[in-house]
């Protein structure tokens, strides 16, 4: 039987509808296929995601200093290598930073200002630390701090506090020494001016190492000798590493000052007390930096450094909260007790700290915000920050007596009375 034309033309259009309803099929399954392709695309990369996530979690948070380890100031910077490691073991035993563990990468300097600046943008831009600490001697935070400030990166430092370091606008370095070099002899001059009228020093001769801190602490003292009304009869500078000071303290001895200040460090002090004792004179007050702040300043000239005043930013029997903890610490670690080095040095790491927690993050333009508006709890005390990044809290006078560092102003921490005035003869 033949078929009729509507037959067929019926037959040629079901077979049109069967092939465009098998054709919207395959549209509707490739569609299925590609939303099923995009699904496990996107978990694989939500669980690669995750994956980085946990590995970032994982990855130490990595802190980077310069320290002067050699050279001129290596017995003081090893101090402050201290301080920073038992910071890192004793926050890590803590679980760490947001989680993670705290991985410390220490350069020598050298005690030279270039090799620390270079050593810093290696740091930043090789090593790629996540956090700074700063290295030691204002000669050397002064052109580190510029590298800090250029790559946005906070700097906690304990070892440079001369003003001109403060005096640029920079907003990323912080100081944990709790004052100013140029603050350092406030508390001798008011120790002066607690003694009776009659009995009170009227003269005084400075003397400093030619280098950015000794220089501060010079241009402090004249500045509060004209202040407490005090003639300074002699004010002269050295070559900073002098080993020979017997020409500059004979002519120190010849105006006979009743006080003699020293912007020094730790081998220019002792080397000041080894020649005024050659040369058998002593004046009422012999003030140094540095030196006598340090357990090595005894060690080194044992009953002649009796007598001897300096500064400390901080000591062993300091009131802060945790210092008894910190003390205990370091005599377990290393076998001995700390010094004001090693202790601004723990406080650095105790800053980053702070800042980074209180953040939640890395991001170091929040951290920096974040100190200059909060108070710190630190083993030095508690540090406010100003707007340039200095802590105001001020040092400790102190003095030498039976081996041990008595603490004499401020008064609410003085632990003893000062042998005042000196003999003036060794003898």
């Amino acid at each position: 039987m033949t078929p009729s034309r509507r037959s067929i033309k019926n037959m040629g259009n079901n077979d049109i509808l069967r092939g465009e309803a098998m054709d919207r099929g395959l549209t509707r399954l490739t569609a299925l296929i590609i939303i099923l392709i995009v699904v496990i695309a996107a978990a694989g990369g939500g669980a690669y995601y995750m994956i980085s996530r946990r590995r970032a979690a994982r990855k130490p948070i990595v802190v980077g200093a310069a320290l002067s380890l050699t050279g001129k100031y290596g017995r003081t910077g090893e101090w402050y290598k201290l301080g920073y490691e038992l910071w890192v073991e004793e926050v890590n035993k803590k679980g760490g930073l947001l989680g993670r563990e705290v991985k410390l990468i220490l350069y020598d300097d050298q005690s030279d200002p270039t090799t620390s600046e270079n050593l810093y943008e290696k740091l930043i831009t090789v090593d790629k630390v996540d956090l700074l600490l700063g290295p030691y001697s204002s000669a050397i935070v002064f052109p580190v701090s510029s590298v800090a400030e250029k790559y946005k990166m906070l700097m906690v430092e304990g070892g440079g506090n001369a003003k001109k370091i403060f005096s640029r606008g920079y907003k990323y370095t912080f100081l944990t020494l709790p004052g100013l070099a140029e603050n350092i002899t406030l508390g001798l001059f008011k120790f002066i001016e607690s003694l009776p009228p009659d009995e009170r020093p009227k003269t005084v001769a400075i003397i400093n190492a030619k280098d950015l801190f000794p220089e501060a602490i010079a241009a402090g003292a004249k500045y509060y000798c004209k202040k407490y009304g005090l003639e300074v009869v002699l004010e002269e500078e050295y070559p900073k590493e002098a080993t020979d000071l017997t020409p500059l303290l004979t002519k120190v001895k010849g105006v006979n000052p009743d006080v003699l200040i020293g912007g020094t460090y730790f081998p220019d002090s002792v080397l000041i007390v080894k020649t005024l004792k050659e040369l058998n004179w002593r004046p009422k007050i012999v003030f140094l930096t540095v030196g006598p702040a340090m357990p090595e300043f005894w060690e080194t000239l044992g009953e002649d450094a009796e007598g001897i005043m300096g500064e400390s930013w901080w000591e062993p029997t300091a009131p802060w909260p945790g210092v008894e903890e910190f003390v205990e610490a370091f005599r377990e670690k290393y076998g001995k007790d700390p010094d004001y080095h090693a202790a601004c040095a723990y406080a650095a790491g105790q800053v980053i700290e702070a800042a980074v927690k209180a953040v939640g993050e890395i991001d170091h333009t929040a951290m920096a915000d974040y100190l200059r508006t909060h108070t710190i709890e630190t083993i030095v005390g508690p540090l406010d920050f100003t707007e340039a990044g200095y802590p105001t809290l001020g040092p400790l006078l102190i003095q030498w007596q039976d081996g041990e560092r008595v603490i004499l102003a401020p008064e609410e921490a003085a632990t003893g009375k000062a042998i005042y005035p000196l003999p003036s003869t060794w003898s």
